[in-house]
Formats: C-alpha cells, sequence, structure tokens
C-alpha cells in the first residue's frame, strides 16, 4: 500500500491534472447512472414533465461518459482490449440510448401540443427509433466487457465489480419485460455498482496510477561512422 501511494504521488507530480482527471471519471461514474436512473423514475412517475425526466436522465448518459473513458484508463495496460473493445462499445450504446429518449421526447411533446399530425411524420420517426433500438444492448455489452476487464485487473473488490457485472446483465431486462418495477430495479443495481466504483477511485488516488502504461526506453541512435 505504501508503494503504490508513492507511486501515486510521483505520477501526481510528474502530471499536476491526473488528480483532476481521477475526480471527474469518479464523478462521472457516481453521477451518471445515478441522474439518468432518476430520470427514469420521472418518466414513469409522472407524464406531465417529460423535458425533465428526459433532461435528467441525458445529462447522467452524457456525464457517465467521463465515468466510462475513466474505467478504459484503468484497464491500461493489463487489459486494454476489455477496455478499448468495451469503452467504444459502451460509448456506442450511449448514442444510441440517447436517441430514442429524443425521438421518444419529441413524439410526446408532439401528440401533447399538436394532437394530430401527419402519419408519415410518426413513421419517419419510428424508423429512426427502430434503428437506434437495434444498438441500444450496445450501452451495457459494453460496461459488461469493462466489468469483465476490472475482474481480471483485481483493482476493486470483487464484489463491487460484480454488482456491475449484474447490472450488465440485467439491464436489458428491465426493458424487455414492460414492467415499470423491474426496469427501476435493474437500473438500481447498475447505479449501485458503477457509484461503488466512482467512490473507490475518488478516495484512492493509486487506482488511476495503475492505468499508466509503462514508457519504453527508446534506444539511442546509431552513431554516424563520419
Amino acid at each position: 500500500m505504501a508503494t503504490s501511494m508513492a507511486r501515486a504521488s510521483d505520477d501526481v507530480a510528474r502530471d499536476p491534472t491526473a488528480g483532476v482527471r481521477r475526480r471527474i471519471a469518479a464523478v462521472g461514474l457516481v453521477l451518471g447512472p445515478s441522474l439518468f436512473t432518476a430520470g427514469e423514475l420521472l418518466h414513469h412517475q409522472t407524464e406531465a414533465l417529460p423535458l425533465l425526466a428526459a433532461g435528467t436522465s441525458l445529462l447522467g448518459l452524457y456525464l457517465w461518459i467521463a465515468g466510462i473513458l475513466g474505467l478504459v484508463h484503468l484497464l491500461r495496460p493489463d487489459a486494454d482490449v476489455f477496455g478499448l473493445v468495451g469503452g467504444a462499445t459502451a460509448l456506442l450504446g450511449i448514442v444510441a440510448v440517447s436517441n430514442i429518449m429524443l425521438v421518444q421526447l419529441v413524439l410526446a411533446i408532439l401528440e401533447r401540443e399538436v394532437g394530430a399530425y401527419p402519419e408519415a411524420v410518426e413513421q419517419v420517426f419510428r424508423r429512426v427509433l427502430g434503428v437506434s433500438y437495434l444498438f441500444g444492448p450496445t450501452l451495457p455489452a459494453g460496461l459488461f466487457l469493462l466489468a469483465c476487464g476490472l475482474l481480471r485487473t483485481r483493482a476493486f473488490p470483487a464484489w463491487i465489480t460484480l454488482a456491475l457485472l449484474l447490472g450488465a446483465l440485467t439491464f436489458p431486462a428491465g426493458r424487455v419485460g414492460g414492467l415499470p418495477w423491474l426496469l427501476h430495479l435493474t437500473d438500481l443495481v447498475l447505479t449501485f455498482g458503477s457509484a461503488a466504483l466512482g467512490w473507490e477511485l475518488w478516495r484512492r488516488p493509486e487506482l488511476w496510477a495503475r492505468g499508466k502504461a509503462p514508457v519504453a526506453s527508446l534506444p539511442a541512435p546509431p552513431r554516424s561512422s563520419g
């Protein structure tokens, strides 16, 4: 532990912004899924505030990006493949879920403010939704890969990583069944796992230091014979 703390201090001395990046990633892991879940709760509890519900969830998704990028950093160099593939897959999922929420918000506003609108308009939005739904599962798939990489590195307590893994596995089930209580339950499991990771990252600076890949020494240039 003392060695890890000393290494973390050395890294901070060489890179003063490392602590800032670590805290931003930690905040993203905590607030991102928390706000996303809060927006989902608002959406199912009251239909009178679609803008507030969608805005809260979208803000959570965008903050979550910082946390996901932080996990990619933490998986260097021991689990680079899990980090790069999982991070890219999760970010694709965030884009898809954002599109789904935006299209649903537009349809809700049109129905409430306009009432009747041409069927062709709805068909266009439904097609966009269909494409976005195809890529929606990439969010939990990416989080699953990131969790597998964290299990491999053993950087966090196993129960925290397993909570993220369970949340990623159950995330789609809450949306397929059409049961709001199941959706909220799976959201809470994923939020708990991600927030626990964020808290650990906030209070343990040495975790960020382990994400620094070793720098290979370059060979000396050959001497000229002249």
